[in-house]
């Protein structure tokens, strides 16, 4: 018996395989914790994605919201007109550009956004899953843990 027989999980055969089905349970748990996120809510995680970008920088115009989630602007004006019949979401027309829309997010979508971090909605046992972990690790320890998935997701490291 060789050594690569004893040991299947150090050959690059036995270390891409383990690499899949890594990811593979992380791909899982993140569909299960965006079940329950949506099944707690009644809203789809593209909802709570735009809610979390527009809390990042209030005023945001629609289309650079578009840009930063990824997604066409007809599909973008879908997302924002169902944030807004929730009333988590207030869009103003700019006062430089009246074309343009500049969204905001109300008191009960930071309600919403602050349950859903962790407090009166929990997601279940993993709704903090990284928040220790992460928090312990300094912005080089961060970057150095994370290389390994960019290098998966074939970006280049800090993309």
């Amino acid at each position: 018996m060789t050594d690569q027989d004893r040991h299947p999980e150090d050959t690059r055969a036995g270390i891409e395989r383990s690499a899949l089905l890594r990811a593979r349970e992380l791909v899982d748990r993140m569909r299960s914790l965006y079940r329950e996120l949506e099944d707690a809510t009644g809203a789809p995680v593209v909802m709570h994605r735009a809610l979390a970008v527009i809390a990042a920088e209030p005023g945001i115009p629609a289309s650079k919201l578009a840009a930063a989630l990824g997604l066409q602007r007809s599909t973008m004006s879908h997302v924002l007109k169902a944030l807004a019949l929730k009333k988590w979401i207030e869009r103003r027309r700019s006062d430089e550009d009246q074309r343009s829309v500049r969204v905001y997010v109300t008191a009960t979508g930071r309600s919403l956004l602050q349950a859903t971090a962790g407090g009166s909605i929990r997601l279940g046992q993993t709704a903090n899953l990284l928040d220790g972990p992460v928090s312990a690790l300094s912005g080089a320890a961060f970057n150095t843990a994370w290389a390994p998935i960019d290098l998966l997701a074939g970006r280049q490291a800090g993309q």
